[in-house]
């Protein structure tokens, strides 16, 4: 490090650091949003589809979410992330967790419902048998 002081390189990596931050934020989401695909190349279509539902924007072609552009964030090829693309990107993974979430809830009310179900069946089923 001959030459730069401590304070020009922290502020240096603090400047890379920041974008690159939102970058790896923005791919943690992809993949929340995308939650269960294996492959990055279906990972990003389903988010693509997803956010496209979701954030249509098409009073404003320049706001489109488009794979490209998730695909640029996630090869890091472009270290912008603008701020509507964030909070979009967060709202959809929230609305996401919270319906994986309400769904596995479900599933396993409906599980524990059909154990009592099959409980009580072979509770009367033992009681034909006996006579």
């Amino acid at each position: 490090m001959a030459g730069i002081s401590p304070e020009d390189s922290g502020k240096l990596k603090q400047g890379v650091s920041k974008k690159m931050d939102d970058v790896a934020t923005a791919n943690f989401l992809i993949t929340e949003i995308a939650h269960g695909k294996r492959h990055v190349g279906d990972m990003l279509h389903t988010a693509w589809k997803e956010l496209n539902r979701r954030f249509p924007h098409r009073d404003e072609p320049e706001k489109r979410w488009t794979e490209r552009r998730l695909r640029g964030w996630w090869n890091k090829e472009s270290q912008i992330v603008r701020h509507f693309q964030m909070v979009e990107l967060f709202e959809a993974a929230e609305a996401l967790k919270r319906a994986r979430d309400e769904h596995a809830e479900y599933r396993a009310k409906t599980s524990r419902l059909r154990q009592m179900a099959e409980l009580v069946a072979a509770d009367e089923n033992r009681g034909v048998a006996e006579r």
